[in-house]
């Protein structure tokens, strides 16, 4: 049975980077989460270093790599989201509770300067509540992190999913990932310095900083800059 959606739940699961298996022959994913973050914190690691180098390293594989060396070097360099909840293990049944996030993946544009053509385009729009917004690890897509609207309300994740995305395809004539309806979907964070955030989670992170709330792994504070 699904886990209902917990709008006060504003938190989701991190899982690190994937591992080569014993036979050296494939990159095995981590399914295990290493903790559970937020849309602050999210925002604050991809602008910073932490993943710029694998980004750029990835972005210059464009054209020279297969499609199985570019996976591998995702699953090997990138740390992930699940921004559609809480997870004891990455699968339907270890959902523990669902956030109000759906993640929309809008994939194959033709260059990095159209993914921030639709960055902007997006986190534009007036009908759906923009959380989060950023150019994909690859640099020719984008990854929309979006607030459930309320005419989703009611309904279970692949309604919500397939309701938003015809949304889209409708009003700006793009069609997301239909792979995004998976609950526990992966979203690779990269590096991207123009990633943009909505301005009340800023704040909301100033608030649990005060209160002592604001958190990494390990039950401390995470310095990027480091």
């Amino acid at each position: 049975m699904e886990a209902k959606t917990n709008t006060d739940n504003k938190r989701f699961s991190i899982f690190p980077t994937g591992w080569w298996d014993e036979t050296n022959l494939r990159v095995v994913p981590r399914q295990h989460p290493q903790q559970t973050q937020t849309i602050s914190w999210v925002y604050e690691y991809i602008k910073s270093d932490r993943a710029r180098r694998a980004t750029l390293q990835l972005r210059a594989m464009d054209g020279k790599a297969t499609r199985e060396e570019t996976q591998q070097f995702k699953l090997l360099n990138f740390e992930y989201a699940t921004f559609s909840g809480i997870f004891s293990y990455r699968n339907a049944k270890g959902l523990v509770m669902r956030s109000p996030y759906l993640a929309i993946d809008i994939d194959d544009l033709t260059s990095l300067q159209e993914a921030h053509r639709v960055r902007e385009l997006l986190v534009r729009d007036t009908s759906i509540t923009t959380a989060l917004c950023f150019v994909s690890p690859k640099g020719k897509g984008v990854k929309w992190i979006v607030e459930l609207p309320e005419w989703t309300y009611g309904k279970n994740f692949r309604e919500q999913y397939e309701m938003v995305r015809r949304y889209i395809g409708f009003t700006y004539g793009i069609d997301p990932d239909k792979s995004g309806s998976d609950v526990c979907r992966a979203c690779f964070l990269p590096w991207d310095a123009e990633c943009y955030v909505n301005n009340k989670y800023l704040n909301f992170r100033k608030l649990c900083f005060l209160s002592g709330k604001e958190q990494g792994a390990g039950g401390k504070r995470i310095d990027f800059a480091s």
